[in-house]
């Protein structure tokens, strides 16, 4: 083998190493890519479950119906509404509604999340997000449409199941209104294992 035989080799060697070094660059930064890329989004199935369980508790503590004294401090029957409400049930919507105020901020992560899912999964990925927050708008709405004055006794029973989780206890249907805050979570708990 001449001199120029071992340079041509030298060089076919070296351009063969370079290719494969790129090859495998090339390889090496596509799986830490889909590493990358699967880490974070474990990350975001991780804090949208956490959130949907914190949702679930919120929502409980809402409808919890035994009001303490410390909740009423501030309150004042607004003088405006007098006339169409009752002003011993608008001590439940007071209470109710100051204790979504307290609990605003989970709600809150959790409807920004779900930006955060249709960005990265697409519209269809948000329909545990939006049916809990229309539970979040039917809670807050049946609590107040309970105080006011004129209502039927259906009308009221129908309130009432919404806004208290124990008066769901005495019913025959059982809690309707938490079981269906329980399967959102349950479905979307199921959808993150998948």
């Amino acid at each position: 083998m001449s001199s120029e035989d071992i340079k041509i080799a030298l060089e076919v060697i070296n351009t063969l190493a370079i290719v494969i070094a790129s090859i495998v660059a090339i390889c090496s930064i596509s799986a830490w890519k889909r590493e990358y890329r699967f880490k974070r989004d474990s990350e975001l199935l991780e804090e949208a479950k956490v959130l949907f369980y914190e949702a679930e508790h919120a929502i409980a503590y809402l409808r919890n119906g035994f009001i303490f004294t410390e909740e009423l401090k501030d309150f004042e029957f607004p003088w405006e509404l007098e006339d169409g409400y009752s002003k011993e049930k608008y001590k439940y919507t007071y209470t109710i509604q100051k204790r979504f105020d307290e609990k605003l901020h989970i709600f809150n992560k959790l409807y920004a999340i779900a930006l955060r899912f249709r960005a990265r999964f697409g519209e269809d990925s948000i329909t545990a997000f939006s049916t809990m927050k229309e539970k979040v708008k039917e809670l807050l709405l049946a609590a107040n449409q309970y105080s006011i004055k004129g209502l039927d006794k259906e009308e009221i029973k129908t309130l009432q199941k919404t806004i208290w989780k124990d008066y769901n206890k005495l019913s025959e249907e059982g809690d309707t209104f938490g079981d269906a805050i329980s399967k959102i979570v349950e479905d979307f708990d199921k959808l993150c294992r998948d």
